[in-house]
């Protein structure tokens, strides 16, 4: 499978997966607006995702482990390493921040699909 397939995959399945599994929570619910509970939720959700996934990309560095740096015997071989390790994949799927940031605008798609059909 491919690193894009799997980036794109991973995200819709993420997102389809709790958009599917909230509202079994939310039944516990006694509030007669479950449907709306649902959909502020999933909205509430999406927009944490974005602001998160945002906030790993303004921070700047391409996070490296322990191992990396031992691996490549320095914090400086480390960085640079990272950045060419995968060259054969695009660049956006090996950050978990753009994940975020994906996954999140797809929880905001669905929002707006289901307030569509909800009414």
């Amino acid at each position: 499978m491919s690193p894009a397939l799997r980036f794109w995959g991973s995200a819709a399945g993420a997102c389809i997966a709790f958009t599917a599994l909230t509202p079994l929570i939310i039944a516990w619910s006694p509030a007669e607006d479950r449907a709306r509970i649902w959909l502020l939720t999933v909205f509430t959700a999406g927009v944490m995702m974005v602001l998160f996934g945002l906030a790993g990309l303004i921070s700047g560095r391409r996070s490296v482990g322990m191992r990396d740096v031992i691996d490549a015997g320095g914090v400086g071989q480390a960085l640079a390493r990272a950045g060419q390790d995968r060259s054969e994949s695009p660049a956006y799927t090996h950050n978990a921040a753009v994940w975020c940031v994906v996954t999140g605008a797809l929880l905001i798609a669905a929002y707006f699909a289901l307030w569509m059909a909800l009414g």
